[in-house]
């Protein structure tokens, strides 16, 4: 049976990253090679209006449709940032008790994971025996987590580095986004990083798609909900 994942973000940059993430954290983590084939792959569903009431929308649709409607997906990922604390709320009220569901919550927002990784991300970026003592990143004790800007410290990092023609900007930049998650997180992603830098967003997200997949070794194709 199908191992495809469904997921509702707000935005490209976390439908790019995403994917790769959580195939490292299956193979990582719960011992599953994911996608197990090419047709159980993470499918994007799109919000109808932007924002995180958008992203509100598309989990209330979903969750009427399936009372009657069949969807063969292995779990659903819904993907806030912290400044949504209402929609938050009304998320898990629709998605309580409902086990194919996992909600992950990205302090601030998705790019303060993809800078948990530290390793990697100084690496992607050329600047691991490079990075100047003023940058945001070279902080002391700086943590992912805390970081109130994450694309501004991305976009810092993609100025100083000379592997770029452009930076990552303020908005955020697609094609950069996922030449990292492509060429770092999929084959490399170092997981214990993001999980120390970002212990109440990432972790508790982690650890709930480390359920999932193991109940979808487990059941061996055979899934059960």
């Amino acid at each position: 049976m199908s191992t495809k994942i469904g997921i509702i973000a707000e935005g490209a940059i976390d439908h790019a990253l995403l994917p790769p993430l959580l195939s490292r954290i299956a193979e990582d983590l719960a011992q599953l090679a994911w996608p197990l084939d090419t047709s159980d792959v993470a499918e994007v569903f799109r919000i109808r209006k932007r924002g995180h009431g958008g992203v509100l929308e598309s989990v209330r649709a979903l969750v009427k449709a399936l009372n009657t409607e069949h969807y063969n997906h292995a779990c659903f990922v819904i993907l806030l940032d912290r400044r949504t604390r209402a929609v938050q709320a009304e998320v898990k009220k629709l998605i309580r008790g409902k086990a194919r569901f996992v909600l992950g919550i990205a302090i601030q927002e998705i790019e303060a994971w993809w800078l948990g990784d530290r390793t990697s991300t100084l690496q992607w970026t050329g600047l691991k025996n490079e990075l100047p003592s003023t940058c945001r990143y070279a902080a002391d004790k700086y943590q992912a987590e805390r970081d109130e800007d994450p694309k501004r410290t991305l976009d810092e990092l993609t100025a100083l580095s000379s592997r770029f023609d452009r930076c990552y900007g303020r908005e955020g930049n697609l094609d950069l986004a996922s030449d990292f998650a492509e060429s770092f997180w999929r084959p490399s992603a170092r997981l214990r990083e993001i999980a120390a830098q970002c212990p109440k967003g990432y972790l508790p997200f982690q650890d709930q798609m480390v359920n999932r997949f193991r109940h979808i070794r487990a059941c061996k194709g055979r899934l059960f909900f």
